[in-house]
C-alpha cells in the first residue's frame, strides 16, 4: 500500500507519515512538482531491501567468477596436470610472501 504525498506536505507531517509507513507496512512517496522523488518506509522493510541489494549484488558477482572460471579453463585445455601443479605452487608462494611482507602472518623459527 502506497501513499502519495508532497514535498511540503511531508514536511509538516513528518512524524505522521513516518508512523504510517512503520504501522502499515506501507510507502509514502514523497514527490517534488508530481514526480516521485524519495520513499519513507520502514527500516524493517528498509532491511529487506537491502537483503535483496546484497544477494543481487552476490548472485552478479558470482556470475562474474563463473565466467572468468569458463574462461581460464577454456585458455589452459591444453595445460599439463604437472604445469598446473607447479603453476599453482608459485602463486601460493607468492601470496604467502605478499602476506609475510604486509605482517599479517610470520613463521616462528
Amino acid at each position: 500500500m502506497s501513499k502519495m504525498v508532497s514535498i511540503s506536505e511531508a514536511r509538516e507531517q513528518l512524524s505522521t507519515f513516518i508512523r504510517w509507513a512503520r504501522d502499515n507496512h506501507g510507502d509514502v512517496i514523497i514527490q517534488n512538482r508530481g514526480m516521485p522523488e524519495v520513499v519513507i518506509i520502514s527500516y524493517e522493510d528498509y532491511a529487506l531491501l537491502v537483503a535483496a541489494r546484497e544477494r543481487k549484488q552476490r548472485e552478479e558477482a558470482l556470475r562474474k567468477i563463473e565466467a572468468l572460471a569458463a574462461r581460464v579453463r577454456q585458455r589452459n585445455l591444453d595445460l599439463e596436470q604437472a604445469d598446473a601443479d607447479a603453476l599453482a605452487d608459485e602463486i601460493a608462494q607468492e601470496a604467502v610472501q605478499t602476506l609475510v611482507g604486509k605482517g599479517l602472518i610470520r613463521f616462528q623459527e
